[in-house]
């Protein structure tokens, strides 16, 4: 019996013997998103790229355990998260620092005055996320820069959905009190 994985428009078959194009096929669907996701994590371009490479070698490693249980995207997310995740652990890293660029791809047709007052608007904002603890930062990143489930984050995150819905509580009231105790200047403009 052949399983069959629908992410968009794409259709993978998991089952393949032809694991080199099976992992093709995933990278063409994810190496961008797992290279930002890795980035919002280390915040080092080599060392995101590394991790991204990492991902998919492990991927390609583990293909034949995929259950099927998660959708594809939240097994590679899972992944990407955990190895992230590893690095940080071994370097005694501790911040999470996100990316600009993820809001450079929202808004591209814009005026240049408005473009520059969101990017400026982004930039604030993404300086608050970054000083929430890594608990907190990586359900807000992955759920409202990924639009990832509640259940998504569970399985990513290997936590009960209770503590994802929590953790997102707790993140937006941080959130909430830092850009008040900055009086709003995040979002004037």
């Amino acid at each position: 019996m052949v399983k069959k994985v629908i992410h968009t428009n794409e259709e993978i078959d998991i089952t393949s013997e032809d694991k080199e194009m099976l992992i093709e096929q995933l990278m063409d669907l994810y190496t961008e998103k797992v290279y930002l996701l890795a980035y919002s994590f280390v915040k080092d371009r080599g060392i995101a790229e590394d991790i991204s490479q990492e991902v998919f070698l492990k991927a390609y490693r583990y293909i034949n355990n995929f259950r099927g249980e998660a959708s594809l995207k939240s097994w590679i997310y899972r992944i990407t998260v955990n190895t992230s995740m590893d690095f940080l652990k071994k370097k005694s890293m501790k911040q999470l620092l996100i990316e600009n660029s993820f809001f450079e791809s929202f808004n591209r047709t814009e005026s240049a005055e408005t473009s520059y007052l969101e990017t400026d608007r982004n930039e604030h904002l993404l300086q608050i996320i970054i000083t929430l603890p890594m608990k907190y930062r990586a359900v807000i990143v992955l759920h409202y820069f990924y639009d990832l489930t509640i259940n998504e984050l569970s399985t990513i995150l290997n936590i009960k959905t209770n503590t994802v819905k929590t953790r997102l509580s707790r993140g937006r009231d941080m959130l909430r009190r830092k850009i008040e105790a900055k009086k709003g200047d995040v979002f004037s403009g």
